[in-house]
Protein backbone atom coordinates (compact mmCIF):
# COMPACT_ATOMS: atom_id res chain seq x y z
CA UNK A 1 0.00 0.00 0.00
CA UNK A 2 1.17 3.50 -0.66
CA UNK A 3 1.37 5.84 1.91
CA UNK A 4 1.52 9.10 1.23
CA UNK A 5 3.58 11.94 3.76
CA UNK A 6 2.79 15.72 4.33
CA UNK A 7 4.92 17.70 5.40
CA UNK A 8 3.03 21.09 6.78
CA UNK A 9 3.72 24.58 5.34
CA UNK A 10 1.90 27.97 5.57
CA UNK A 11 -0.62 28.90 2.59
CA UNK A 12 1.33 29.24 -0.76
CA UNK A 13 1.31 32.47 -2.04
CA UNK A 14 1.89 34.15 -5.86
CA UNK A 15 5.44 35.40 -5.00
CA UNK A 16 6.59 31.81 -3.35
CA UNK A 17 7.10 33.87 0.19
CA UNK A 18 9.22 31.72 2.89
CA UNK A 19 7.41 29.06 4.22
CA UNK A 20 8.45 26.55 7.46
CA UNK A 21 8.91 23.43 7.42
CA UNK A 22 9.97 21.44 10.59
CA UNK A 23 13.52 19.10 10.55
CA UNK A 24 12.55 16.83 12.14
CA UNK A 25 9.19 15.77 9.55
CA UNK A 26 8.92 12.57 8.55
CA UNK A 27 8.73 11.98 4.06
CA UNK A 28 8.96 8.88 2.32
CA UNK A 29 10.04 9.42 -1.53
CA UNK A 30 9.56 7.57 -3.78
CA UNK A 31 6.41 6.26 -5.90
CA UNK A 32 3.66 8.63 -4.41
CA UNK A 33 -0.32 7.75 -5.51
CA UNK A 34 0.64 10.54 -8.42
CA UNK A 35 3.89 10.89 -9.08
CA UNK A 36 7.53 8.66 -9.15
CA UNK A 37 10.37 11.06 -8.76
CA UNK A 38 13.58 9.59 -10.03
CA UNK A 39 16.00 9.98 -8.31
CA UNK A 40 13.79 9.04 -5.13
CA UNK A 41 16.15 10.30 -2.23
CA UNK A 42 19.09 12.45 -3.30
CA UNK A 43 19.75 14.78 -6.32
CA UNK A 44 23.32 13.78 -7.06
CA UNK A 45 24.95 16.92 -8.75
CA UNK A 46 27.71 16.89 -11.11
CA UNK A 47 29.88 18.88 -13.34
CA UNK A 48 28.59 19.92 -16.90
CA UNK A 49 30.75 22.28 -18.85
CA UNK A 50 31.40 25.02 -16.04
CA UNK A 51 28.45 24.24 -14.08
CA UNK A 52 27.20 21.73 -11.43
CA UNK A 53 23.82 19.88 -12.17
CA UNK A 54 21.86 18.11 -10.72
CA UNK A 55 18.40 16.31 -12.92
CA UNK A 56 15.41 14.74 -11.18
CA UNK A 57 13.03 13.19 -13.70
CA UNK A 58 9.06 13.55 -12.53
CA UNK A 59 6.41 11.02 -13.61
CA UNK A 60 2.77 11.10 -13.97
CA UNK A 61 1.51 7.34 -12.84
CA UNK A 62 -1.99 8.51 -12.10
CA UNK A 63 -4.99 8.07 -14.68
CA UNK A 64 -5.68 11.78 -14.70
CA UNK A 65 -3.28 15.07 -15.47
CA UNK A 66 -0.89 16.48 -12.43
CA UNK A 67 0.58 19.84 -11.90
CA UNK A 68 3.82 19.78 -9.97
CA UNK A 69 5.52 22.29 -8.29
CA UNK A 70 9.38 22.38 -6.88
CA UNK A 71 10.63 24.30 -3.80
CA UNK A 72 14.06 24.91 -2.01
CA UNK A 73 15.75 25.49 0.84
CA UNK A 74 17.67 27.87 -0.89
CA UNK A 75 16.92 30.05 -3.76
CA UNK A 76 19.52 31.86 -3.85
CA UNK A 77 22.52 29.03 -4.29
CA UNK A 78 20.10 27.24 -7.10
CA UNK A 79 18.40 27.80 -10.80
CA UNK A 80 15.61 25.12 -11.30
CA UNK A 81 13.89 25.12 -14.50
CA UNK A 82 11.13 24.00 -14.91
CA UNK A 83 9.46 24.69 -11.12
CA UNK A 84 6.14 24.45 -11.88
CA UNK A 85 4.18 22.50 -15.41
CA UNK A 86 1.65 20.05 -15.81
CA UNK A 87 1.98 16.39 -16.76
CA UNK A 88 -0.44 14.47 -18.81
CA UNK A 89 -0.87 10.25 -17.40
CA UNK A 90 1.84 8.45 -17.92
CA UNK A 91 3.74 11.98 -18.99
CA UNK A 92 6.92 12.81 -17.70
CA UNK A 93 9.64 15.76 -17.30
CA UNK A 94 13.49 16.12 -16.64
CA UNK A 95 14.11 18.93 -13.88
CA UNK A 96 17.53 20.78 -14.50
CA UNK A 97 18.86 21.55 -10.99
CA UNK A 98 21.99 24.32 -11.16
CA UNK A 99 24.55 25.15 -8.39
CA UNK A 100 24.72 29.24 -8.76
CA UNK A 101 28.26 30.05 -9.60
CA UNK A 102 30.09 31.78 -6.50
CA UNK A 103 28.39 29.42 -3.82
CA UNK A 104 30.23 27.38 -1.07
CA UNK A 105 29.58 23.79 -1.08
CA UNK A 106 29.96 22.44 2.09
CA UNK A 107 26.28 23.36 3.18
CA UNK A 108 24.99 21.97 -0.08
CA UNK A 109 24.27 18.62 1.57
CA UNK A 110 21.97 20.22 4.26
CA UNK A 111 19.60 21.80 1.45
CA UNK A 112 16.64 20.41 0.43
CA UNK A 113 13.89 20.25 -2.49
CA UNK A 114 10.24 19.82 -2.01
CA UNK A 115 8.57 18.26 -4.98
CA UNK A 116 4.26 18.90 -4.22
CA UNK A 117 1.91 17.55 -6.87
CA UNK A 118 -2.21 17.40 -6.94
CA UNK A 119 -4.31 16.23 -9.68
CA UNK A 120 -6.52 18.00 -12.12
CA UNK A 121 -9.99 17.12 -12.69
CA UNK A 122 -11.36 17.13 -15.82
CA UNK A 123 -13.47 19.80 -15.64
CA UNK A 124 -9.86 22.17 -14.58
CA UNK A 125 -7.64 24.12 -17.08
CA UNK A 126 -4.13 23.52 -18.26
CA UNK A 127 -3.91 27.17 -18.51
CA UNK A 128 -0.29 28.21 -16.93
CA UNK A 129 -2.39 30.99 -15.57
CA UNK A 130 -4.74 28.96 -14.21
CA UNK A 131 -2.81 26.42 -12.56
CA UNK A 132 -0.65 29.41 -10.60
CA UNK A 133 -3.69 30.41 -9.64
CA UNK A 134 -4.81 26.93 -8.65
CA UNK A 135 -1.88 26.77 -6.44
CA UNK A 136 -2.02 30.36 -4.74
CA UNK A 137 -5.66 28.89 -3.38
CA UNK A 138 -4.49 26.05 -2.29
CA UNK A 139 -2.92 25.42 1.03
CA UNK A 140 0.30 23.41 1.35
CA UNK A 141 -1.63 21.47 3.78
CA UNK A 142 -4.21 20.59 1.77
CA UNK A 143 -4.86 16.43 1.69
CA UNK A 144 -5.05 17.21 -1.93
CA UNK A 145 -0.90 17.94 -2.24
CA UNK A 146 1.04 14.70 -2.59
CA UNK A 147 4.86 16.27 -1.74
CA UNK A 148 8.29 14.25 -2.02
CA UNK A 149 11.52 15.76 -0.50
CA UNK A 150 14.88 15.47 -2.09
CA UNK A 151 18.42 16.28 -0.47
CA UNK A 152 21.51 17.07 -2.03
CA UNK A 153 24.94 15.28 -2.60
CA UNK A 154 28.38 16.86 -2.72
CA UNK A 155 30.19 15.96 -6.10
CA UNK A 156 33.35 13.48 -4.74
CA UNK A 157 35.98 15.33 -6.54
CA UNK A 158 34.88 19.10 -7.28
CA UNK A 159 37.54 21.25 -9.53
CA UNK A 160 37.02 24.59 -7.87
CA UNK A 161 38.30 26.17 -11.06
CA UNK A 162 34.35 25.65 -11.64
CA UNK A 163 34.15 28.80 -9.27
CA UNK A 164 33.02 27.38 -6.07
CA UNK A 165 34.59 26.76 -2.69
CA UNK A 166 34.36 23.96 -0.57
CA UNK A 167 34.06 26.12 3.09
CA UNK A 168 34.68 29.71 3.96
CA UNK A 169 34.20 32.58 1.97
CA UNK A 170 32.85 31.99 -2.26
CA UNK A 171 35.67 32.33 -4.88
CA UNK A 172 33.77 35.37 -5.69
CA UNK A 173 29.88 36.43 -5.08
CA UNK A 174 27.96 35.71 -2.10
CA UNK A 175 26.87 32.17 -0.75
CA UNK A 176 23.02 31.23 -0.19
CA UNK A 177 21.76 31.04 2.99
CA UNK A 178 22.26 28.35 5.31
CA UNK A 179 19.69 26.76 7.17
CA UNK A 180 19.08 26.78 10.89
CA UNK A 181 16.92 25.63 13.13
CA UNK A 182 14.23 25.51 10.80
CA UNK A 183 14.55 24.96 7.13
CA UNK A 184 13.05 28.36 5.33
CA UNK A 185 11.54 27.05 1.98
CA UNK A 186 10.96 29.39 -0.92
CA UNK A 187 10.45 29.23 -4.65
CA UNK A 188 13.02 27.93 -6.52
CA UNK A 189 15.17 29.95 -9.14
CA UNK A 190 16.73 33.02 -8.71
CA UNK A 191 19.76 35.00 -10.03
CA UNK A 192 22.24 36.09 -6.81
CA UNK A 193 25.43 35.41 -7.93
CA UNK A 194 28.05 36.79 -10.13
CA UNK A 195 28.80 34.84 -12.87
CA UNK A 196 32.10 33.33 -13.71
CA UNK A 197 32.41 34.66 -16.81
CA UNK A 198 31.85 38.31 -16.09
CA UNK A 199 34.77 37.66 -13.60
CA UNK A 200 36.74 36.15 -16.62
CA UNK A 201 36.19 39.52 -18.87
CA UNK A 202 37.08 41.81 -15.67
CA UNK A 203 40.39 39.45 -15.61
CA UNK A 204 40.82 39.79 -19.61
CA UNK A 205 40.06 43.63 -19.21
CA UNK A 206 43.01 44.16 -16.64
CA UNK A 207 45.11 42.37 -19.16
CA UNK A 208 44.90 44.34 -21.68
CA UNK A 209 44.89 47.96 -19.83
CA UNK A 210 48.37 46.58 -18.14
CA UNK A 211 49.53 45.66 -22.01
CA UNK A 212 49.00 48.96 -23.20
CA UNK A 213 50.36 50.81 -20.32
CA UNK A 214 53.65 48.27 -21.21
CA UNK A 215 53.34 48.96 -24.38
CA UNK A 216 53.36 52.57 -23.82
CA UNK A 217 56.27 52.65 -21.61
CA UNK A 218 58.51 50.71 -24.60
CA UNK A 219 57.79 53.31 -26.74
CA UNK A 220 58.86 56.03 -24.42
CA UNK A 221 62.16 54.23 -23.54
CA UNK A 222 62.77 53.53 -27.65
CA UNK A 223 62.01 57.59 -27.94
CA UNK A 224 64.22 58.35 -24.93
CA UNK A 225 66.93 55.95 -26.80
CA UNK A 226 66.78 57.48 -29.99
CA UNK A 227 66.94 61.20 -28.59
CA UNK A 228 69.87 60.18 -26.61
CA UNK A 229 72.02 58.93 -29.33
CA UNK A 230 70.82 61.75 -32.19
CA UNK A 231 72.64 64.14 -28.94
CA UNK A 232 75.49 62.37 -28.91
CA UNK A 233 76.10 62.31 -32.98
CA UNK A 234 75.41 66.14 -32.65
CA UNK A 235 78.17 66.34 -29.52
CA UNK A 236 80.79 64.16 -32.02
CA UNK A 237 79.94 66.04 -34.86
CA UNK A 238 80.51 69.81 -33.08
CA UNK A 239 83.52 68.03 -30.98
CA UNK A 240 84.96 67.13 -34.40
CA UNK A 241 83.81 71.06 -35.83
CA UNK A 242 85.62 72.61 -32.98
CA UNK A 243 88.96 70.64 -33.72
CA UNK A 244 88.98 71.44 -36.78
CA UNK A 245 88.47 75.18 -36.32
CA UNK A 246 91.16 75.46 -33.91
CA UNK A 247 93.29 73.17 -36.08
CA UNK A 248 93.03 75.66 -38.93
CA UNK A 249 93.54 78.83 -36.67
CA UNK A 250 96.86 77.32 -35.40
CA UNK A 251 98.19 76.80 -38.97
CA UNK A 252 96.77 80.43 -40.03
CA UNK A 253 98.67 82.00 -37.23
CA UNK A 254 102.07 80.09 -37.71
CA UNK A 255 101.85 80.58 -41.25
CA UNK A 256 101.02 84.70 -40.51
CA UNK A 257 103.64 84.53 -37.80
CA UNK A 258 106.97 83.33 -40.51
Amino acid sequence: MVRSFHVHFEKLSPKDSPMNESINSNFENGDGEMLRIIPQNVIAFTKSGTELVGNVEIINIDTKPVTYKIKTTAPDKFRVRPSTGVLAPSASATVNVVLQQGQTINTLSREKFLVMCMGLGKEMSTNSHDVAELWKNTAANSGHIEQHRLKCAIPANLDLDLGFSKGGMPLYGSAGGGPGGDMNITGAGGFGAVGGDKQFQHFQQTIAQLGDANHRLESQLKFQQTLQWITLALFVVLSVAIVYILKAEIKNSVATHY
